[in-house]
């Protein structure tokens, strides 16, 4: 039982100790451009999502992985997002757009209709319309 304890003690210990950490941030040297890809309706995200360390962190693996073309890992990764921050349309946007290029049409629907009932900025709300549109 004692052992026990001190498993679940170090677990939490390391859990704790994760979250705390902030992200390293470079900033890029270059104005970075935004892709005008066809496979992208809506031109890209709004970066304006604020929150925990640990949901910037998830974030920022989840651009990186979308960048390296690690589209499922990007998707599992804003999914756990979704778990710390479940009222935050920005994040269902990207899983919309992700959905999507993957060809994956019903669940891109359905998290960009999740985007428009979370009452999202007129950026992002406009962006889901978009998504929807070349749905249909």
């Amino acid at each position: 039982m004692n052992q026990y304890k001190i498993v679940v003690v170090a677990c939490l210990s390391s859990f704790l100790w994760a979250c705390s950490t902030k992200p390293v941030v470079t900033t890029p040297t270059t104005q970075p451009t935004t892709p005008s890809s066809t496979n992208n309706p809506t031109g890209g995200i709004d970066n304006t999502v604020k929150g925990s360390s640990a949901l910037s962190s998830l974030l920022s693996l989840a651009e990186q992985q979308e960048n390296n073309g690690n589209l499922q890992g990007a998707t599992g990764t804003l999914e756990r997002a979704v778990r710390i921050s479940p009222r935050n349309p920005e994040i269902y946007l990207r899983l919309a757009e992700l959905n999507y290029r993957q060809g994956k049409n019903a669940q891109a629907q359905s998290f960009a209709e999740k985007t428009l009932s979370l009452n999202a900025n007129k950026a992002l709300t406009k962006q889901a319309e978009l998504l929807l549109e070349s749905l249909y």
